[in-house]
C-alpha cells in the first residue's frame, strides 16, 4: 500500500503542494477547490495544525521569500522556532497579484515515506 492511500484529503494535498513548493494560498486554493479567499480561510487552522506537525518531524519545511518564483529556490527557509508565528499571520496565506513576501512550502529533509498514520 502506497503511504498517501491512508492520508486524509489535507495530508494528500499538503504532500503534492509541498513536491511542488507551492505558496500556502496555493495550498488552500487546490484544497478547496476555489479561487475565493473567504472560502479558503476555512481551511487555514487545518492546515497551519498539520504544517506545524509535519514540520516538528521534518517532512515538510516553509520557505519565505519576496517574489514568485517558489521562495524554496529564490528564498530563505523559515527557521523551526519561526514556523508556527508565520503559520498564524493571515498575511501568510494571502494572495497577492504583485507579492513583496511569499510562504510556501516544500518537502523537508525526512522522506515523507517514513510517515505513519496519524502523525
Amino acid at each position: 500500500m502506497k503511504e498517501w492511500e491512508r492520508w486524509s484529503e489535507d495530508e494528500y494535498c499538503l504532500y503534492v503542494n509541498c513536491r511542488e513548493g507551492s505558496p500556502l494560498w496555493s495550498l488552500l486554493a487546490d484544497r478547496t477547490q476555489s479561487d475565493s479567499a473567504e472560502v479558503w480561510k476555512t481551511r487555514i487552522p487545518a492546515f497551519a495544525d498539520l504544517i506545524a506537525r509535519w514540520s516538528r518531524w521534518g517532512f515538510v519545511a516553509l520557505f519565505a521569500g519576496k517574489e514568485w518564483p517558489p521562495p524554496h529556490i529564490s528564498g530563505q527557509r523559515v527557521p523551526d522556532g519561526d514556523v508556527e508565528s508565520v503559520l498564524s499571520d493571515p498575511a501568510s496565506w494571502q494572495f497577492h497579484e504583485n507579492p513583496t513576501r511569499v510562504i510556501a512550502v516544500a518537502l523537508g529533509e525526512r522522506d515523507i515515506s517514513e510517515l505513519e498514520p496519524g502523525m
